[in-house]
This record gives structure tokens, sequence and C-alpha cells, in this order.
């Protein structure tokens, strides 16, 4: 919400999205995490050790098995694109905002080796109205418990996605939700630059080619495919850097 006008405009408009976020809390289909594996491996060559946490999209809700979800689908284009053995975790919960999060991170095994780090979180930040200072200082809390739990490890931030895409809110809920989403999304992009071991990557979601499942609210398999790959040619053309 950069200009006047906007912010304006969302508070006009907060009491009615309030109540439509409200019904359609009680009556919207709720999915599932994925079935499957959490743990595993791809791929061939030099070791790379990959953590997935956050949210519902890290659990794979949406996606029918964790197979087809992006934290693995991810890893398996990971190993292909950078042409290395990929040791993949994930830890995903629905529902999780950013303190969920933080508290998950307190069961983490920090032991264990971990090179690159995928942080899927914001959306359900959004839904609760959290405000952009809260979120700017869990944010950075996040990045700080990571690089000290894993000092040598890469931060890959799949960035807020533009919630007025999805298909399942009805107006003007969807409309206040995407200037929300885009809001913390700046905030995100800000903090992640200044940490030299974090990259944001822009979550783009295009209606003309994103499917997204029953519950309109989460992507599909295919999307998911489409996602992942993305991400894994971001982060080899990271590593090369």
């Amino acid at each position: 919400m950069k200009s006047p006008l906007a912010q304006a405009l969302f508070w006009a408009l907060l009491p009615l999205a309030a109540v439509q976020g409200l019904r359609l809390n009680r009556r919207a289909t709720r999915l599932p995490g994925a079935p499957g594996e959490r743990q595993g491996v791809f791929g061939r060559g030099e070791d790379l050790h990959l953590l997935a946490i956050g949210d519902s999209i890290i659990d794979g809700v949406g996606t029918g098995h964790m197979a087809a979800s992006l934290p693995v689908q991810f890893a398996a284009a990971l190993a292909e694109v950078r042409e290395c053995r990929v040791h993949w975790r994930i830890d995903g919960a629905s529902g999780r905002d950013i303190l969920d999060l933080l508290s998950s991170l307190e069961a983490q095994d920090g032991r264990s080796p971990v090179d690159l780090v995928l942080v899927s979180v914001g959306v359900n930040d959004v839904t609760g109205l959290s405000g952009k200072r809260r979120w700017r200082r869990n944010l950075h809390a996040l990045l700080d418990r990571i690089r000290a739990r894993w000092p040598d490890a890469s931060i890959l931030f799949a960035g807020v996605p533009p919630m007025q895409n999805f298909p399942l809110p009805p107006q003007p809920l969807r409309y206040c939700l995407g200037l929300r989403a885009a809001s913390l999304d700046r905030v995100a992009r800000d903090v992640i630059s200044e940490y030299a071991c974090a990259r944001h990557v822009p979550t783009r979601i295009d209606p003309a080619l994103h499917e997204f499942c029953e519950d309109g609210f989460h992507p599909s398999a295919v999307s998911c495919t489409l996602w992942a790959r993305e991400l894994a040619m971001f982060e080899k053309g990271r590593a090369r850097a």
C-alpha cells in the first residue's frame, strides 16, 4: 500500500472485508496436509542438504501427495539443474504464521546439516492482519535464528503471494488481501536485502497460467511444478553468482 489513496481505500473497505472474511472462514473448504514422506534424496553428485519450513505450501496442501508438493518438486528440480545430490527434509504445517514458524525452529536439530533453507510464510500473517512493524521484527528474528542455527546455510524466501489473484475470496476482501500481501512482501524484500545469506524470490500468480486446487486458495500440483522449477533456476543462478 504505497499511496495514501490505497491506504485510505483499504481502511474504508476493511469492515466489509472483515465480515466477508468471517463468513469465508466458516464456509471454506479445508484441505489436509499432503500424505507422504517428509524426507528423502534426489540426484547424484555433490551433497546439498535442503530444509523446507513454513506454512501450508510446505505442508503440501492441495497437491494430493507430498511427492507433488512444492518443496519435494523443488528438491527434484534442484538436483537436476545443479547436478547434485539433494537430501531434503520438510517441516510444514497448515495455518502457520511467522510466530508459529519461529516456535517450530526450536524443535529443529541444529546438528543436522543444512545448506539451503526454503521458507514459505506470510499468507496467515496477512489474514491475521499482522502489523508491518511486528512482521518486520519477526522476520529479523526468523532470519537471525536460522543463521544462528545453521551459519553456513543459504536462505531462499518465497515471497508473499499476490492474494488479489486468489479465486476464493470475494470482492472487496480479495482486493484488501492483495493490498496487505503486497505491503508485507515489500517489508520482507527490504529485510531480506540486509542479509547476505538470504534471497527473496517474488511469487508470481498468473490466473491464465497457474491453476488452483479445489479450495480456491492453494496452488495445484501442476502450478507447484512450475513454481518449483522457477525457484530451482533462481537458485542455480544464485549459486553461480
